[in-house]
């Protein structure tokens, strides 16, 4: 994510919103965050029940108790248009995050 957080102007010209979601709680995100020296975007917590929003996408790894590290683009009107896992550790680039979000902006 620090790759999103130094390219956060671009996802905001390309209309773009920025979340982080995981199953730790909000009190290991700050941590993270701080870790970083800081984010601009949410993170949100889905952490009781735990798991719950991650599952709905297929993406809590219930024996690990993780969630599969992926993107998830959404547009305005809720419809998920692109979905991909980037496995774990859930290294991704920034650039082609970019493209996919004006792709679905236009």
């Amino acid at each position: 994510m620090p790759d999103l957080q130094s390219n956060i102007e671009d996802f905001k010209s390309a209309d773009t919103q920025v979340l982080g979601i995981s199953v730790d709680s909000k009190f290991s995100h700050d941590n993270w965050a701080n870790s970083l020296g800081g984010i601009s975007f949410p993170l949100l917590a889905d952490f009781h029940p735990k798991g719950a929003v991650a599952g709905q996408y297929g993406l809590y790894l219930e024996a690990n108790g993780i969630t599969d590290r992926a993107t998830v683009i959404i547009d305005k009107e809720g419809i998920v248009q692109f979905a991909e896992s980037a496995g774990i550790p859930g290294l991704r680039k920034a650039e082609d995050l970019l493209s996919e979000c004006r792709r679905v902006n236009g």
